[in-house]
C-alpha cells in the first residue's frame, strides 16, 4: 500500500496563531514516518499523536523522499527495508539539504548495520522490535535538544574561527579552507560543544549528557562512531582538531 494515510493539519506558522479566544497557539512539531509495515506505522503515528505532534506517513523509500520535499518535517523516523528505495538511500537523500534529525528503525540488529546506517547521516538506531514509551522518548530528546540548542546558539550568537576553520553557531554553517561542510544536527552540536571548550579534555558520558541529553539508549561506540564520522569530514579539508585522549575521552586541539 502506497500514498499518505494519515496527515493531521495545522497553520503553516512559526510563530504561531490566535485561536478563536485569542490564545496564542504554537504549530505543531511535525514528524514524517517512512514505513512500509502498516500496522506498525500506524501505533507509531497514535503514539506521536497522542503527544501532539503532527504526523504523516509515507510506505516506500520513494514516497518518503517525495514526503519531505513536500511538509518539510522536524523529524524523520525511516525504516531501512523499504519498496522503491531502501532507507539507506533515503538517508542520504535527506541530507543533501537538510539537517533534521534521523531515527532509524530497523530490525537488523548487527553492529554493521548501525554504523552503516550513521555513517549516511542518521541520528539514531532504534532495533526492532521496541518499547513505544523508548521511541517516544527518543523523537522527544531529539526535538527537545535541536530546539533547545538553537535557542542557546541566539544567545552566544558567534562564529568560531580557528585556522582553517569557522563554526558559526547560529547558522549551523562549518567552513573549512572556503568551503562548506555538511553535518548531521548531531555531527553539529557535538562538533560545536567540543569547540567551545578547546583543550578540555570530555568522557564519552559527558559527551553523551551534554549532546544527546540522555544516556539510557546511547553507548560508547555511538560516540566513537559519531566522532569518526566528524574526523572524516574534518580530514577531507586536512583539519584534525580532535584529539583522542586514550582511556579518558576526547577533547578540541586546535
Amino acid at each position: 500500500m502506497t500514498g499518505l494515510l494519515f496527515f493531521y493539519r495545522k497553520a503553516d506558522t512559526l510563530n504561531g496563531i490566535r485561536d478563536s479566544k485569542g490564545a496564542i497557539v504554537m504549530p505543531k512539531e511535525k514528524v514524517l514516518i517512512i514505513e512500509d509495515n502498516i500496522d506498525l506505522s500506524n501505533g507509531i503515528r497514535d503514539f506521536l499523536a497522542v503527544e501532539g505532534y503532527e504526523v504523516s506517513q509515507a510506505f516506500s523509500g520513494t514516497e518518503g523522499q517525495e514526503l519531505v520535499a513536500g511538509i518539510d518535517p522536524d523529524l524523520v523516523i525511516l525504516d531501512i527495508m523499504l519498496p522503491g528505495m531502501d532507507g539507506i538511500n533515503v538517508c542520504k537523500k535527506i541530507r543533501e539539504n537538510r539537517v533534521i534529525p534521523i531515527l532509524i528503525i530497523s530490525a537488523k540488529a548487527t553492529d554493521y548495520d548501525k554504523v552503516l546506517a550513521l555513517g549516511v547521516g542518521a541520528d539514531d538506531y532504534l532495533t526492532k522490535p521496541f518499547s513505544m514509551i523508548e521511541l517516544v522518548a527518543r523523537v522527544k530528546s531529539h526535538l527537545r535538544r535541536v530546539t533547545q540548542f538553537a535557542g542557546e546558539t541566539k544567545v552566544k550568537k558567534k562564529s568560531k574561527e580557528f585556522p582553517n576553520l569557522m563554526i558559526n553557531s547560529d547558522s549551523f554553517e562549518v567552513i573549512a579552507n572556503g568551503k562548506k561542510l555538511e553535518f548531521s544536527p548531531k555531527e553539529f552540536m557535538l562538533l560545536d560543544f567540543l569547540s567551545d571548550s578547546p583543550n578540555q579534555v570530555f568522557t564519552k558520558q559527558q559527551l553523551i549528557d551534554q549532546v544527546w541529553g540522555y544516556s539510557e539508549f546511547i553507548d560508547d561506540n555511538t560516540i566513537a562512531v559519531y566522532i569518526g564520522r566528524i574526523r572524516e569530514k574534518l580530514s577531507k579539508a586536512k583539519i584534525e582538531y580532535i584529539k583522542t585522549v586514550w582511556g579518558v575521552g576526547y577533547k578540541w586541539e586546535s
